[in-house]
């Protein structure tokens, strides 16, 4: 009976990682722009913290430990230059240019100057099974 649950659930997790990753994509080849942020977490981060997904901006690459190796020091140089009593690490993503971190409003003032690396920041919400 979990089975079909479990599978719904990754299925819908997999889309969702599909979306992010086709979004950054999207933006290789373009100027790079103020990170979009999602308007839901200034108002979050007004009164608290908020969970969030940071999508990175990564060079592509068919070479899968080269593309780790990116996401990897995308990923340090974001927690590098982010106030480390604003921010906490959630989780890194190996395969994923994206990584979910616990912010305030401080952070994410920072996440919004990294034009050169964020992309964008998205609430993390909670993905129901269909």
């Amino acid at each position: 009976m979990a089975g079909p649950i479990v599978a719904s659930v990754r299925a819908g997790v997999v889309a969702l990682l599909v979306t992010q990753i086709m979004g950054v994509t999207a933006l290789a080849g373009m100027p790079r722009a103020d990170p979009v942020v999602d308007p839901e977490i200034r108002a979050l981060v007004r009164v608290g913290r908020a969970r969030v997904l940071v999508t990175l901006q990564v060079a592509e690459t068919s070479d899968p430990a080269q593309r780790a190796d990116a996401i990897g020091r995308a990923q340090d140089a974001v927690l590098a230059r982010l106030p480390s009593t604003h921010a906490s690490v959630v989780r890194r993503y190996e395969s994923i240019p994206m990584l979910a971190l616990e912010i305030d409003a401080t952070a994410l003032r920072a996440l919004e100057t990294m034009t050169d690396v964020v992309a964008g920041v998205k609430l993390d919400r909670a993905v129901k099974p269909q």
